[in-house]
């Protein structure tokens, strides 16, 4: 099973700006636990652990153990907000999870190898899906998932219905949907050379500067 990461919250029993300003300043941020059918429950962690799971293997898809006082609870990352002058966290969503539940998640994808398309055939490689939405139960979630490309020809792409996934992991996002592609490189053409309508010289017609032939 993935591992789990602990993490120790204090509750937060007042909620609003200032309360938030004040949690902040103090290294911790603001956050929330909901869902399962069951009460939110207003947080707060500290802005050290918060990095901690974005830094982990799994990053935002890790398993968390959320404990607050006698209560322990397990959680995903939802969302985080950020202060868009500052870029700092100010507010983070967690939902509960069952072990024994799927969860749907999104993978980022990572890309291997130099398509030979552009090694030997002068194309251009487009990296077009870069994470695909997942359901499996929470011990399952991938890391990442691996595309190949090695093979990949100009003119060619990989779809997300080429990859192949374990029984227990569905894909969510549109099979039909590129992941990547290397596209030919399109050939200049050379400019066309406008022929004259009449050469110079040419039966029937006088060159420039030559007189015409006088009827008879």
């Amino acid at each position: 099973m993935q591992d789990i990461i602990e993490i120790k919250a204090e509750p937060r029993e007042k909620v609003g700006k200032s309360i938030a300003k004040k949690l902040r300043h103090s290294g911790r941020v603001p956050a929330i636990i909901y869902g399962g059918d069951k009460e939110s429950i207003p947080i707060s962690i500290s802005q050290e652990d918060l990095k901690s799971i974005l830094k982990s293997e799994k990053g935002a898809n890790s398993i968390l153990r959320i404990h607050r006082e006698a209560i322990n609870v397990d959680a995903m990352l939802k969302e985080i907000q950020y202060d868009y002058l500052q870029d700092t966290p100010i507010h983070v969503d967690f939902i509960r999870i069952d072990l024994k539940k799927t969860v749907d998640v999104s993978v980022p994808v990572a890309i291997t190898g130099e398509a030979i398309g552009v090694r030997e055939e002068d194309g251009v490689f487009d990296f077009v899906t870069r994470t695909l939405d997942l359901r499996c139960l929470p011990d399952r979630i991938p890391r990442e998932i691996s595309v190949d490309v090695t093979e990949l020809h100009a003119g060619n792409s990989i779809k997300l219905e080429d990859l192949e996934f374990g029984d227990d992991v569905h894909l969510l996002s549109d099979p039909r949907s590129v992941i990547c592609a290397v596209t030919a490189k399109v050939a200049e053409e050379e400019p066309e050379v406008e022929q004259e309508e009449a050469l110079e010289g040419e039966e029937g017609t006088p060159a420039e500067g030559e007189p015409k032939a006088e009827e008879e």
